[in-house]
């Protein structure tokens, strides 16, 4: 080990975010005002068009976030049972769908919406067609 290696004054000054952003390995202490050098650097604000690109996607959300709590409708809490091929179909389109789906809505993709969609997606074409409904077929086979 250097000798000069406690005595910080006598340390060589090191660029201590390059060495992580490079992915070399620091040994030892690191000071205080390394630290703050590196802190200062993290937190140091963005700048032209940097930061009004930040500003513009950050409207974009908000206005998307306001468009959203508008649509959402009051749910309530139901219990249907599933049988086992028709959940595991449902984990499988699930994991499916939000990978087809943008990474900002990926979130919004849960079990619960998808089932909800098949649903409606089934009630409107039995409302529409009534006897000649795929969903009614599909029951008077299964029966």
């Amino acid at each position: 080990m250097d000798s000069n290696f406690f005595n910080l004054s006598k340390r060589k000054k090191r660029d201590l975010l390059s060495d992580l952003l490079e992915g070399r390995s620091t040994e030892g202490i690191i000071s205080k005002k390394e630290l703050n050098a590196v802190n200062r650097l993290i937190g140091k604000p963005l700048s032209g068009t940097s930061l009004s690109k930040v500003n513009r996607q950050t409207r974009k959300t908000k206005k998307l976030t306001a468009a959203v709590k508008k649509t959402r409708k009051a749910k309530i809490k139901t219990t249907h049972y599933l049988s086992q091929e028709i959940s595991e179909d449902l984990n499988r389109t699930h994991i499916a769908i939000r990978s087809l789906v943008p990474g900002n809505l990926r979130v919004r993709v849960s079990k619960s919406f998808i089932v909800n969609q098949a649903l409606a997606m089934s009630l409107q074409e039995f409302a529409s067609k009534g006897k000649d409904s795929r969903l009614l077929c599909s029951i008077l086979q299964k029966l």
